[in-house]
């Protein structure tokens, strides 16, 4: 009959324009992360020499770690090649510069 051809070619037109739209969706995500750093004797961190004055402190390889989430020896390797700002303590351990170390970079994959 006439209307029932009329109401399938309907649907197939429908469906026609249904499966041609697209759509796009754009997502930007902002992370800000805070830490609290705490020296066991209560005292103020050593302050980096190499940046300008006060604008960063230094702090342990652990620390180091915790903050940019890569393992410490990662840290141990940054400091071997130069790429962070460090001291050595006349005990042997280091400080190294918060501000020197590289920014993490969070990739995602979306499905």
């Amino acid at each position: 009959t006439v209307n029932d051809s009329n109401k399938s070619s309907s649907r197939k037109r429908s469906r026609r324009n249904i499966v041609a739209r697209t759509r796009r969706n754009e997502k930007t995500v902002e992370i800000h992360e805070f830490y609290v750093i705490r020296t066991a004797s209560g005292s103020l961190p050593p302050i980096c020499s190499q940046c300008p004055p006060g604008e960063s402190i230094m702090v342990t390889p652990e620390q180091a770690a915790a903050v940019t989430h890569v393992p410490e020896r990662m840290i141990y390797r940054w400091v071997e090649s130069g790429l962070v700002h460090y001291r050595e303590e006349p005990n042997g351990s280091i400080s190294v510069c918060v501000k020197s170390l590289p920014s993490p970079v969070i990739k995602t994959e979306e499905k």
